[in-house]
């Protein structure tokens, strides 16, 4: 029997997702040199009191967020040998940052995140936010009776929650040396002592969803207007003055490519580079490291502002692909770390690659004149797990999965996952979702600049604009307050169609009578309430995790990277009906009814019904037109057909039939 037949696939994890996961393994001389810069450039910010940043890039699959993995685990790891004695609890408070977000609410994604991984809590019990706040009470304590190490115990113990020294004199310290505002005041010390831990982590984060009994037991107050960037950006900053140079903020920033919501977005970048120059500017305490590929660099460059990019790349390093003797280092330690092969391994001491050869590899570290090509890390474990599988199976080789059949299984499984989300998230998905969903489906509908903060969106197409407003506020208060404004921005507006979008889940309260009368203001004169069931959003979710990770090269089929245009055409073929549709129900608002009634359209239209989507030239033979006519048709009336550029040009229904015989029998 194959003795290996038995045995788990140490090769199988291919994608290092978050720089908090533990990896399989790790090789500390790949990419040493990038790591000892950020390492530097720490040092310099716990000794120098100013701010430092490294901008890291790398082609997909170099291993950028491994090497933030490796920094985590290395500076929030206790070094008690140490003489700093806040180094006992860890040397920075970590951030991890995934930029999947929409541009335009990129404060509001870092506060989330930053508050999220404040709250992380490590094996010992503890979280960031104590271990800095311990840090804090070390640097205040004059008779420096008490390490960081001891005040972490103190914090962290349930009989001190009560203690008097909280309010007399602790609390009343951090404020003179940060000089943060009293609600969060009073909702870190919540979060300081462990109680109220939820309502107090929801306010943090700028969740609208917390009730006046929750806001009255955190001993704060709400605000009509919701979260915004400037409130995100002001709580953002004011938790970099708790931290101090000894215990400075780590700001690791990766996917910057995934924040662009089109190929040719430069703003999205430019944004970014706005926001990363203002941490810099704004504290004394804080290293911004930033993550982006190297085919996205001079784009990157070209799309900041020259003062922003020397902010936020005060170095700059390149993850370059492994030679041969790295590569070795990294399949041997993968395998090194399977344990149920440790005992098979001892006995080929001599074949320290064992099951493999060296010369297995041959075939991708083939000679190029007197030098052996490089490759990247991902491709190099995705080829050794194939080969492992190879040999488990006795040589048989399963049939290679082709990137039509990957992206099935992947969206459905992303799907899924989403399934699970409740709706805090459905802001955060809609908000990021919605371009890339108008996008994907032929670009027909373009984004514009945000004109009001309540609108979140404006699609145009020609002469046609239409305003979104994402209301999916929890809190009747805030709800009613963006309604009331909304009234006043669509009668400055008229020539504007507004879309109104809110979580069918999120039913509005009967007793909230000033909301349902500011709506029912809003729907006479025009707007529109479309409500996506949860379905919907998590196929909005899947579909905007699956082209964020395609833009940052995190997407890949038997090692080779799937380009954002191929999960594009994938997704335009194959998307779920349910996002066509509701996609439909937004834009459709900026046609009259006689549109659907022109001689050209109404044929057109019945095709669909029967096609869902078909060619452009195909739809010209079956209506017995012209292409052209065809053509400008349908480019006059973009909320009737969808338009995919191509090549081929293609149509498709917004309501294809089993959707619109589905509401049919709803309806009845």
């Amino acid at each position: 029997m194959n003795p290996l037949a038995r045995i788990p696939n140490p090769f199988k994890q291919s994608i290092m997702k978050d720089a908090w996961e533990t990896p399989l393994a790790d090789v500390p001389e790949i990419h040493a040199q990038a790591f000892s810069t950020c390492f530097r450039a720490l040092e310099n910010v716990r000794t120098s009191r100013q701010c430092d940043s490294v901008l890291l890039h790398g082609e997909a699959g170099s291993g950028k967020t491994h090497l933030l993995g490796r920094l985590q685990r290395h500076l929030t790891s206790p070094f008690s040998a140490e003489k700093d004695r806040s180094a006992d609890i860890g040397k920075c408070l970590f951030l991890y940052c995934r930029l999947q977000t929409n541009p335009r609410r990129l404060w509001q994604h870092l506060r989330k995140t930053f508050v999220e991984d404040l709250l992380h809590r490590f094996p010992d019990g503890t979280t960031q936010l104590q271990r800095l706040v311990a840090c804090r009470f070390a640097e205040g304590d004059k008779r420096k009776q008490r390490p960081a190490k001891k005040w972490l115990r103190w914090i962290s113990h349930p009989a001190n929650r009560d203690h008097a020294g909280w309010k007399k004199t602790l609390l009343p310290w951090i404020n003179r040396e940060t000089g943060i505002d009293f609600s969060l005041q009073r909702v870190l010390y919540h979060l300081i002592t462990g109680r109220h831990v939820l309502e107090a982590g929801a306010w943090l984060k700028g969740e609208d969803s917390l009730p006046e009994e929750a806001l009255a037991l955190l001993g704060v107050g709400t605000t009509e207007e919701g979260q915004t960037e400037d409130r995100a950006r002001e709580v953002v900053l004011s938790l970099c003055r708790l931290a101090s140079p000894r215990m400075p903020v780590a700001f690791c920033f990766d996917q910057i490519e995934a924040l662009q919501m089109s190929r040719d977005d430069p703003e999205s970048l430019f944004l970014f580079g706005q926001m990363g120059a203002s941490l810099f500017n704004s504290s004394n305490n804080s290293l911004l490291i930033s993550c982006i590929q190297s085919s996205v660099v001079n784009l990157f460059k070209q799309s900041v502002r020259e003062a922003d990019y020397d902010r936020i790349a005060q170095s700059v390093e390149a993850l370059y692909p492994l030679d041969r003797t790295q590569a070795y280092k990294l399949i041997q330690c993968r395998l090194d770390s399977q344990k149920e092969l440790a005992g098979l391994r001892a006995r080929y001491s001599q074949r320290p690659l064992w099951p493999f050869e060296s010369s297995d590899f041959d075939t991708i570290f083939s000679p190029t004149g007197q030098q052996s090509p490089r490759q990247s890390p991902r491709k190099i474990i995705s080829f050794a797990g194939t080969l492992f599988e190879k040999i488990k199976l006795d040589g048989v080789v399963a049939e290679p999965e082709d990137s039509s059949a990957f992206l099935k299984k992947e969206f459905e499984r992303r799907l899924v996952m989403s399934l699970q989300q409740d709706v805090t998230e459905s802001d955060i998905t809609l908000a990021h979702g919605l371009p890339l969903l108008t996008e994907t489906l032929g670009g027909q509908w373009r984004t514009e600049r945000q004109p009001d903060k309540d609108i979140d969106f404006l699609l145009s197409h020609e002469a046609k604009r239409i305003a979104l407003s994402l209301c999916n506020h929890q809190n009747m208060r805030s709800l009613g307050a963006r309604f009331k404004r909304l009234k006043d921005w669509q009668f400055k507006n008229r020539e504007v169609k507004l879309v109104l979008i809110r979580d069918q889940r999120l039913p509005i309260s009967r007793t909230a009578v000033a909301t349902r009368s500011h709506l029912q203001s809003l729907e006479e004169k025009g707007a529109v309430l479309t409500q996506p069931d949860a379905e919907t959003l998590a196929a909005l979710q899947a579909l905007r995790s699956l082209l964020s990770d395609a833009k940052s090269g995190d997407l890949h089929c038997q090692g080779e990277t799937l380009a954002p245009r191929t999960v594009q055409e994938w997704l335009c073929l194959n998307l779920d009906p349910s996002l066509t549709s509701f996609l439909g129900n937004i834009v459709e608002v900026s046609e009259h009814e006689s549109d659907a009634d022109s001689e050209v359209m109404g044929p057109i239209l019945e095709v669909l019904k029967r096609h869902r989507i078909i060619t452009l030239e195909a739809a010209a033979k079956e209506v017995q037109q012209p292409v052209p006519l065809i053509e400008e048709a349908v480019r006059r009336h973009p909320g009737l057909v969808g338009w995919l550029q191509g090549p081929p040009p293609v149509l498709f229904d917004y309501k294809p039939a089993e959707i619109l015989r589905s509401k049919e029998r709803d309806e009845g």
